[in-house]
């Protein structure tokens, strides 16, 4: 499957032409909006909720608290004339009922289809343990945005297959890596929509220059101090082997990453011509609009 990127520097605006495809379609592609809407019915956050929402107001260029600014970032849907709104995770900045309700609001007003996966705050409130048992007992509050299962899906638009994997907690299951396996195997070409970028040479030194640590997936160069303050054990070999995969054994239908996590753009190669676009985050205003064409 031949594909072509055009113009990959532009941290705003993603055009891809895919040999075979039915039809252009426009998406858009939203990360780390952070919100910190909270209410009674999470007392414990609701401390967190303010000190947070006014720290991230002044990360806003218009000066805006993380809902107006998530939804100001949604409005580029329309001016884009997407037909579909991916979302990479960190959206909310814990899983607190008014933020999920936020959501689900935000994305019902604007009436378009939509895939979500979670980042490691979307599952976490700050006075808990950040903990894969932590993720799993709130996984039952995302259900209704992923289609019952947030941990994978998989949505077709246009003759396109857009796959989602939560790798949140920086690894990817042996259950997640064969259902990306099983998509990865239809003839169809494929965007995969992760929180945490894949560990590429090329990106790690502006991740390290930002975060002091490699904050990526299947990444080297962790040390036991990083480690611990990150709460990042050793890679699992299903981790691994997903990394392989991508950047070794790249299938040829698989045509872009879209992730986020690092709160800065980036473009990378990985594969056979193939990109890992890291979109900025949303709470600063950021987003991504993808163009895809046929070709």
């Amino acid at each position: 499957m031949r594909i072509e990127h055009v113009d990959a520097t532009n941290s705003e605006e993603t055009t891809i032409v895919i040999e075979g495809f039915e039809r252009a379609t426009t998406l858009l592609h939203v990360t780390d909006s952070h919100m910190t809407e909270v209410d009674e019915r999470d007392p414990e956050a609701m401390p967190a909720g303010k000190e947070l929402g006014a720290r991230f107001r002044t990360r806003s260029p218009e000066g805006l608290l993380p809902h107006a600014q998530f939804r100001s970032v949604l409005a580029r849907a329309r001016q884009s004339n997407a037909e579909y709104v991916v979302l990479t995770g960190d959206i909310m900045h814990f899983p607190s009922s008014a933020n999920i309700e936020t959501l689900s609001d935000e994305l019902n007003a604007l009436d378009l289809p939509f895939l979500y996966t979670l980042g490691n705050h979307d599952w976490h409130f700050p006075h808990l343990a950040w903990s894969d048992e932590t993720r799993a007992s709130y996984y039952p509050r995302f259900e209704s945005l992923t289609q019952g299962n947030p941990a994978y899906q998989a949505r077709e638009l246009a003759g396109i297959r857009l796959v989602a994997i939560d790798n949140s907690n920086y690894q990817v299951s042996p259950a997640q890596l064969a259902f990306l396996q099983e998509q990865l195997a239809s003839e169809l070409p494929c965007l995969l929509l992760l929180h945490i970028p894949i560990a590429l040479p090329s990106l790690t030194p502006d991740v390290l220059a930002e975060w002091g640590a490699p904050i990526m997936m299947a990444a080297t160069g962790w040390t036991a101090e990083s480690q611990a303050e990150w709460k990042v054990r050793d890679n699992d070999p299903s981790t691994l082997l997903c990394h392989r995969l991508l950047t070794e054994d790249t299938p040829s239908n698989l045509v872009s990453i879209f992730c986020g996590h690092i709160h800065f753009a980036h473009a990378d190669v990985f594969g056979d011509n193939r990109f890992q676009y890291v979109t900025g985050p949303g709470f600063a205003g950021a987003s991504r609009v993808i163009r895809l064409l046929p070709g």
